[in-house]
């Protein structure tokens, strides 16, 4: 059974400020936990409801997740009422937030960093680091007036990227530090910068990426080496900026191999 103490801690970290005070996060759903799993996080505490028994995989995960950890049984009513989805898939574990701090990181000569600057949809910040993953970035920066990158709907857009790219939370001028002493260039994504094919990388780079409808901070605007962007031809005044991201980070890493 689920104890009146653990039921409150679970409901506790939809919030940023009790994530980040117990350095928990919430992950929900057979793939996402079975990422979880994949990449060695170790589950703090595992809730299971009827529904995970409904398939093949998730009797498997049901298996693997009681080898890890004490499994508290709930029925599917209390799952709906403790999870963020409307139609969970009946396990919801609580894990300790992976750390990585920018000072401890040695970067490789050709290393791609994806930043995050101001961006505030959770869903926008999961499927970025989605993307950073899947093109071989090393890191990804949320800088301040970002959203937390480990909020449930950000972990579940991830599907497991969050949990195998390290993921630093850190003030502008530190990151611009730590840029500088390990020679990144640093491009920012601007609607009206140079086509990002328009200049040769050389060592390592980082693209900044801004909010969704202001666009880059001026302090990180003036900060950048280079303002970049993607020619279109079409009649769209803008791109999603994980669309955007995408295809920058597709440039910025194709020539690497």
């Amino acid at each position: 059974m689920l104890s009146r103490a653990e039921e409150k801690l679970i409901i506790g970290l939809s919030r940023r400020r009790r994530r980040e005070a117990e350095r928990l996060f919430l992950a929900e759903g057979v793939r996402v936990v079975e990422e979880l799993l994949e990449a060695g996080l170790a589950p703090r505490l595992t809730v299971v409801a009827p529904a995970l028994h409904d398939t093949q995989r998730g009797e498997e995960l049901a298996r693997r997740l009681t080898a890890h950890t004490e499994v508290r049984q709930v029925s599917d009513t209390v799952l709906r009422r403790l999870a963020s989805t409307q139609t969970p898939q009946g396990v919801l574990v609580v894990a300790e937030t992976p750390s990585a701090e920018l000072r401890e990181l040695r970067p490789d000569a050709g290393a791609t960093a994806l930043v995050l600057d101001g961006v505030q949809d959770p869903g926008n910040i999961g499927t970025l680091a989605r993307t950073a993953a899947a093109f071989g970035c090393e890191l990804l920066v949320a800088l301040p007036g970002t959203a937390d990158p480990w909020s449930p709907k950000s972990v579940r857009a991830s599907a497991g990227a969050l949990f195998r790219l390290p993921v630093a939370q850190e003030g502008v001028a530190p990151a611009w530090d730590w840029f500088s002493r390990h020679g990144f260039t640093v491009l920012g994504a601007e609607a009206h910068g140079q086509p990002i094919s328009a200049g040769a990388r050389s060592g390592p780079a980082a693209l900044v990426v801004g909010n969704e409808g202001a666009g880059l901070s001026a302090d990180v605007r003036e900060r950048c080496h280079r303002l970049v962007s993607v020619p279109m031809r079409g009649s769209a005044e803008s791109l999603n900026v994980a669309v955007a991201a995408a295809i920058l980070i597709y440039e910025l890493t194709r020539e690497l191999g």
